[in-house]
């Protein structure tokens, strides 16, 4: 991440946090859809450990990975094109390439 990138995080995380407990100003409505439904999904135990010990690296809830990863799946989907398959199958053979390595 950029510096100039840093910094706005830093002063956007700085002020979300000093306002956390002030109330909504009138007249805003939140933009946050409350309309999620959860989903249950069962995977192996060793991959639920090391899901869980890659989102402790990241500080980040597992939850939050997870929807992550699914909603980019879903988003490469949607937008796949002939160039957009180019690209991912050039990133895997480039990755494929990195494990052998």
């Amino acid at each position: 991440m950029s510096p100039d990138a840093e910094k706005l995080v830093a002063q956007v995380t700085a002020q979300a946090e000093a306002t956390r407990d002030d109330p909504m100003p009138a007249g805003i409505a939140s933009t946050r859809p409350n309309t999620s439904v959860p989903v249950a999904v069962r995977l192996a135990t060793d991959d639920v450990a090391a899901i869980e010990a890659l989102a402790g690296k990241l500080d980040i809830r597992m939850s939050a990975l997870l929807r992550g990863w699914i909603l980019d799946g879903l988003a490469a989907k949607r937008e796949e094109s002939v160039a957009t398959a180019l690209d991912r199958v050039t990133a895997d053979r480039q990755r494929l390439r990195e494990l052998v390595a």
